[in-house]
């Protein structure tokens, strides 16, 4: 049931910041998910109160270690409105800098090292479930582990193109309606042909309607980023010797010729 005054309308949607910081978190560092509002509520309701209750504890901690620097609970609830009369000014900045807190623990709950780490705990496990992502979030996310990641697709016309990954469509939808960027050094091979060759651009978008099958190696990030392909490497070697051949051989005669004229 929502509050029915408009004060009661204000502090509810700020308590509500904590879930909502944290559905941000989850829309930027995680899968898109397509979620039913109510599910989606109960994950807002949920992360304000876990976040909020933690700081309330930590408040607790902090007004048993300095009673004198902290708000008097217990004369607050007692008093009321003639203590935050008194007191406005200190209620309304550790008010602010609780809701401050809360907000920055429920966005960092969702931050992928803050969740490595909170997955040892049997209660929260890993984020996001294999079971709610697609298989490129897989592939392109968790199993790459800081290294660089390398695709090659066939597409549905027999061609072949393949780079380093640039970019990729997060929802969690294993569907057609999304693209994948590849970025330089590009690689393509038109159909009927035997080896892929250097393509001259910076990057590619492919549909992922087009794609038949996917290949994906993972490379550590230190390694140089250079055409692997041997056709790539044979068709250089053999453009620096003809470089070489063509330039003109030296003249020995010239220099007999100018010191017989000196």
């Amino acid at each position: 049931m929502l509050p029915s005054t408009l004060t009661g309308l204000f502090f509810f949607v700020v308590l509500m910041l904590p879930g909502f910081a944290y559905l941000v978190g989850k829309e930027r560092h995680g899968t898109e998910r397509h979620t039913s509002p109510f599910r989606e509520t109960i994950s807002v309701v949920a992360a304000s109160v876990t976040t909020e209750v933690i700081v309330l504890a930590m408040f607790a901690v902090a007004r048993w270690l300095l009673p004198s620097r902290t708000p008097d609970v217990g004369a607050l609830i007692h008093d009321g409105n003639a203590y935050i009369a008194d007191n406005y000014r200190s209620l309304g900045t550790w008010a602010l800098c609780m809701l401050t807190l809360a907000v920055v623990f429920a966005y960092f709950a969702t931050v992928p090292g803050m969740r490595r780490l909170l997955k040892r705990i049997p209660v929260v496990g890993s984020y996001p479930h294999d079971s709610t992502v697609s298989a490129w979030w897989i592939m392109f996310e968790k199993w790459p582990q800081g290294r660089n990641v390398e695709v090659g697709c066939i597409l549905d016309d027999g061609s072949y193109v393949a780079g380093f990954l640039g970019s990729f469509n997060n929802s969690a939808d294993d569907s057609p309606d999304r693209d994948l960027v590849l970025k330089a050094p590009i690689q393509y091979r038109p159909p009927g042909a035997s080896e892929p060759i250097p393509h001259p651009v910076s990057a590619v978008n492919i549909p992922a309607s087009r794609i038949v099958s996917m290949f994906v190696n993972y490379e550590k990030p230190e390694k140089t980023i250079t055409p692997t392909i041997p056709a790539a490497q044979s068709e250089l070697a053999a453009a620096e010797g003809v470089a070489e051949a063509a330039q003109p051989a030296e003249q020995p005669g010239e220099e007999t010729t100018g010191a017989h004229q000196s």
